[in-house]
């Protein structure tokens, strides 16, 4: 198939499997397809409408339990990684709809990854030992029955989990709020799944994987980007089709820094309290968002794009300013609005490396008991991870239309430049522009229009420039105003608390 616009797409087949065993081609009759993915959703799911004009529902029949083969292509993109391809990992309908439109009956049918319904049906009870990477990775074989592609990050520490009646992606959601990278000891792994199988990582590892696309806030008569960027094979689209790809239909900066809310969350500080009733001593651990220099080796800052154009290589900033903010020089991040408290239990074994004292093991070739298990590094798991996420949620959060094409998921980088108001020799967003992460995508293939659009929210932890630190201590007035009391309320004073004469109005 000829590439001719952007945004256009291919249905190489949809097949519907029912209950019954019946094998219906659906395919020429969808209106319209819709998917979604996220990297805080555990399975893709979404949305097909059928133009009834077969007899699907006599030939069915339809009562959910359907199987719906799915391929969906971006001309000339022949590899598969980049194909919406799910014939042989098939999708599982579960509720089906109907309506009319003009005239004819429409049905929808809505459908999960195969993942989805299997965790709905299994619960485990059973321990868990090892690495957390080695166990998801024996939950989505052996448990889910997953047969897709696995991005799964090593984990540092072993540990021991009992689980007790508890759903498959449940348990990987406990993962991840407790593992720690090798690669640079953060936690801050999530779990999801997008168009090229399940993920269980870092942020970091999605930040180092770099740029996958770029998008411009651009006028009808910008000059053309370089037809060779876009990630296609075979033939490669014209200057201007590379354009339709970059543009931004659509944009929509959404509510940005809340600082407020990162106080409460622990975006930027908290004291964290570890209370060891074994060793019978307590450990007392600040964090400082703009002290942590882990954060600038191992966040976003680190990896965003060093290149800016014109001539400049700059890297990424943190999100907030570091002018002091009061008398005592006091930077936004050095006030504890929020205190943790985390019990911990930990022996020492024979090398002298404290373990967690709650699981012990037997080893039988020695004749004695050992404590292998790590204890949990709450001032990672709880204080770093909290502030990685609350910044990541309350940063620079974006929304934007965009013409589709298959190559771009959920957990992708993409480089994004929004136009600035005023006239600049660089007309690019002094703060707001660069590497973001994306968050979530929603799909939508409309037949009628023989359009592929994604409706993307993306986000970023730091800003392109650094903020300017000066002194930004708080205007307060040097005198403090009259306390009033009792002899003011209950004496005959009238109007004690008014500067001057009785108001009138």
């Amino acid at each position: 198939m000829e590439f001719t616009q952007a945004g256009q797409f291919e249905i190489e087949e949809c097949t519907l499997l029912t209950s019954t065993g019946n094998i219906i081609p659906v395919h020429e009759s969808i209106l319209e397809l819709t998917l979604y993915e996220g990297i805080y959703e555990n399975s893709l799911y979404g949305e097909v409408q059928i133009v009834n004009d077969i007899a699907l529902t006599q030939t069915g029949p339809f009562v959910g339990q359907e199987y719906l083969k799915l391929v969906v292509s971006t001309p000339t993109l022949q590899d598969s990684t980049h194909k919406l391809k799910f014939d042989k990992n098939v999708f599982h309908v579960t509720k089906v709809g109907q309506a009319e439109d003009n005239g004819a009956e429409v049905l929808t049918l809505e459908f999960y990854s195969t993942e989805s319904i299997h965790n709905q049906r299994t619960l485990l009870s059973r321990s868990f030992r090892g690495e957390y990477h080695k166990m998801v990775e024996d939950i989505l074989r052996n448990d889910l029955k997953s047969r897709k592609r696995l991005y799964i990050e090593k984990a540092n520490d072993t540990k021991e989990h009992i689980s007790d009646n508890v759903h498959p992606f449940q348990l990987i959601q406990q993962f991840t709020t407790q593992a720690t990278a090798q690669k640079h000891g953060l936690s801050s792994f999530v779990f999801f799944e997008n168009l090229r199988g399940y993920h269980f990582r870092s942020l970091q590892s999605l930040y180092a994987e770099g740029s996958r696309f770029k998008f411009n806030e651009s006028d009808s008569n910008t000059t053309p980007g370089d037809p060779g960027d876009p990630r296609v094979t075979g033939q490669k689209p014209n200057e201007i089709m590379t354009l339709e790809l970059e543009k931004i239909l659509g944009i929509k900066i959404l509510d940005q820094t809340d600082v407020a809310t990162a106080f409460g969350s622990g975006a930027l500080s908290s004291r964290l309290i570890t209370h060891d009733i074994v060793q019978k001593k307590f450990n007392v651990n600040t964090y400082n968002y703009l002290d942590d220099t882990s954060l600038q080796e191992h966040g976003l800052e680190k990896y965003a794009t060093r290149n800016a154009g014109f001539g400049e290589v700059i890297k990424d900033a943190p999100l907030y300013n570091k002018s002091t903010v009061d008398d005592a020089g006091n930077r936004i991040s050095d006030f504890i609005p929020i205190q943790y408290l985390a019990p911990v239990t930990t022996v020492k074994n024979k090398n002298e490396v404290y373990k967690n004292s709650q699981y012990e093991v037997y080893n039988g070739n020695k004749g004695e008991t050992e404590f292998i298990f790590d204890p949990v590094r709450a001032e990672t798991t709880l204080q770093k991870r909290r502030s990685l996420f609350a910044n990541l949620e309350t940063g620079i959060p974006i929304e934007l239309w965009v013409n589709g094409n298959t190559t771009i998921g959920a957990g992708d980088i993409v480089s994004v430049n929004i136009k600035k108001k005023s006239d600049d020799k660089d007309p690019r967003h002094d703060f707001i522009r660069n590497d973001f992460l994306v968050k979530s995508i929603k799909h939508v293939f409309n037949r009628q229009a023989d359009k592929h659009h994604m409706f993307m929210t993306i986000a970023k932890d730091s800003r392109f420039k650094e903020l300017e630190a000066v002194d930004h201590t708080e205007p307060k007035p040097f005198d403090s105003q009259p306390v009033y009391s009792d002899d003011e309320f209950y004496g005959d004073i009238p109007d004690y608390d008014e500067d001057g004469n009785t108001a009138k109005f």
